[in-house]
């Protein structure tokens, strides 16, 4: 041993020739030793080091599989814990299917999912077979490795401003007030002017943010040069017109008063004229050629949708609407038209196709080939947008609950009065928007009190892994 000692000694000094010395006389010793000694020792310790020095090869191969199975059971748990629309299964499904595309081990591994969106965790088990250690026994080594995602991030945008490029896409004027306490207003326009406001009230919101510049005061500050947010609905086709119908007019409707198969019975036409409809009137879902205005009180809607073309919906001043579960399809540049004083109350479906919208406004060139078309990154022309103009004469008496979507329209939301108009949860989706007057807008996203589903877009949704 003080032979290796020096050897490791005049290692550090460089002395080649001690080193060479002191090896020979090393080797000397163990040779001419005719003890034994050093050959018991060789025999009592050699097995037991070559076990350990096996060990710790199969130790070390299943450490290399850990980092396999930890990479991929985290990829898993961040992807999975994001998108929103998931139910709990359909959740674990995804993060089983993300976690097989991340795992290149070639040892099978079994994952367990627990929890839900707003905490998963995954714990993804394999067991390594052993190369050397099997020969007392040890036939593989588990590894193991855990991961837990939380969401960092659930801002909701209420407020979605489509337009590119355009100058006060979204503008805020005269005494105009505006509050989005638990949600946020997104501008995707990259213009010097894209959000201008000169109202006379501070608009209010979790945040804002635009692509380009702001112009005004806003409360917080606005975040400039954010990245676009895209229209969750762009894909999104409506559906086919039916027959031009003129829904029937009940007076005094009950809602017993209904055939066997759960529609209202027929009855005369109102003398208001075509497509007008007036007090106590009952309009069933269909496709309304002419457009559709409401001009009187007690007016209910059936569920379902309503395909408006060629002329406005238009619910006069002073008329009192309700129509729940309830989808407007605007098509050939048909308009929105609420005047002051009406008493609206609309709510989108929970279920379907259309879910959460209540208004939909159907740009000229959204059909199925050039949704394809874009898809496949080829240029679709587009008409002249906006190609036409809605405009909400807000009030204490108008809800819309959902997402009013006019993704070619310009949306004015304008009043005389200061009344404010409320909702449990609502989002608006336009390529410009201009809020004016003494219109007083207070958005809310409580879609569970709203009874609707979770409302779109969300902004750069986030998660972290728990450690």
């Amino acid at each position: 041993m003080q032979g290796l000692l020096a050897v490791f000694d005049n290692c550090m000094w460089g002395d080649m020739t001690m080193i060479i010395s002191n090896l020979k006389l090393v080797w000397k010793r163990y040779r001419d030793d005719i003890s034994g000694q050093f050959a018991v020792i060789t025999g009592l310790i050699g097995i037991p080091l070559l076990l350990i020095a096996a060990g710790a090869l199969d130790v070390n191969r299943a450490a290399s599989r850990q980092l396999g199975l930890g990479a991929a059971v985290d990829s898993a748990a961040l992807a999975a814990v994001i998108p929103d629309n998931l139910s709990d299964a359909a959740r674990k499904a995804y993060a089983k299917k993300v976690f097989d595309k991340n795992y290149f081990g070639s040892v099978p591994a079994t994952l367990t999912i627990s929890g839900n969106r707003e905490k998963l965790h995954l714990v993804a088990t394999a067991h390594v077979p052993t190369l050397f250690s099997s020969i007392i026994g040890i036939k593989s080594v588990k590894v193991q490795r855990e991961a837990t995602a939380v969401l960092t991030r659930k801002d909701i945008v209420c407020l979605l401003i489509l337009d590119p490029d355009g100058n006060n896409a979204l503008e805020f004027r005269d005494e105009a007030t505006f509050n989005a306490p638990s949600c946020s207003v997104q501008v995707n326009s990259t213009n010097r002017r894209a959000m201008v406001s000169t109202s006379s009230v501070t608009p209010k919101a979790q945040s804002f943010c635009t692509s380009g510049i702001s112009v005004g005061r806003y409360w917080p500050v606005v975040k400039n040069a954010c990245s676009p947010i895209d229209d969750p609905y762009a894909d999104l086709l409506p559906p086919p017109d039916g027959p031009c119908i003129r829904p029937e007019r009940i007076q005094g409707y009950i809602g017993s008063q209904l055939n066997n198969h759960g529609t209202p019975f027929h009855l005369p036409l109102s003398p208001l004229g075509t497509d007008t409809f007036g007090d106590d009137a009952v309009l069933i879902p269909g496709t309304y050629c002419n457009g559709l205005k409401i001009r009187g009180r007690n007016v209910i809607l059936l569920p379902g949708n309503y395909i408006i073309k060629n002329n406005p919906l238009e619910i006069s001043e002073g008329s009192q609407v309700i129509g729940k579960d309830v989808t407007f399809f605007l098509k050939d540049k048909a308009n929105l038209v609420i005047k002051s004083n009406a008493q609206v109350f609309l709510k989108a479906p929970k279920d379907g196709a259309y879910s959460g919208l209540v208004i939909f406004n159907v740009p000229l060139d959204r059909t199925a080939q050039n949704i394809a078309r874009r898809k496949a990154g080829r240029y679709v022309r587009r008409g002249q947008y906006p190609e036409n103009s809605s405009l909400i004469t807000s009030g204490g008496g108008m809800q819309i609950v959902g997402t009013a979507y006019f993704p070619s329209q310009s949306l004015v939301m304008s009043s005389d009065s200061p009344s404010s108009s409320q909702s449990p949860a609502t989002s608006f989706i336009a390529y410009r928007m201009k809020f004016e007057k003494r219109a007083n807008m207070v958005v809310h996203i409580d879609y569970e009190k709203g009874g609707v589903p979770p409302l779109q877009p969300r902004s750069d949704d986030g998660a972290r892994l728990l450690r």
